[in-house]
């Protein structure tokens, strides 16, 4: 994955690089294939508590993929440790 997140953390962008899901199942995280990464643009740390980041199925804001829950979950995981590393490192980034 690659995540654009502006200077406040606020996500821009998601997208996923490569990956080896099941097509027509798993591969809907592709942008080609769904919307559903377009979901987070705008999610941050700040807005989303840390119940909020997970898929509905387990209480979250997230849409899974009708039979697919498991590559849902662990992209939604993805992106907030995403967001956890920006937020470790904000001042680094954004002032080298």
């Amino acid at each position: 994955m690659i995540m654009g997140i502006d200077r406040d953390g606020n996500i821009l962008g998601v997208r996923v690089l490569s990956h080896k899901e099941t097509p027509g199942l798993g591969d809907k995280i592709e942008v080609a294939k769904s919307d559903w990464i377009l979901s987070f643009v705008g999610h941050s740390l700040d807005n989303l508590t840390l119940a909020q980041w997970a898929v509905k199925k387990d209480g979250g804001v997230f849409d899974q993929f009708a039979g697919a829950t498991i590559t849902p979950r662990k992209s939604v995981q993805a992106i907030h440790r995403g967001l956890q590393l920006f937020k470790a490192h904000q001042t680094q980034l954004i002032n080298p």
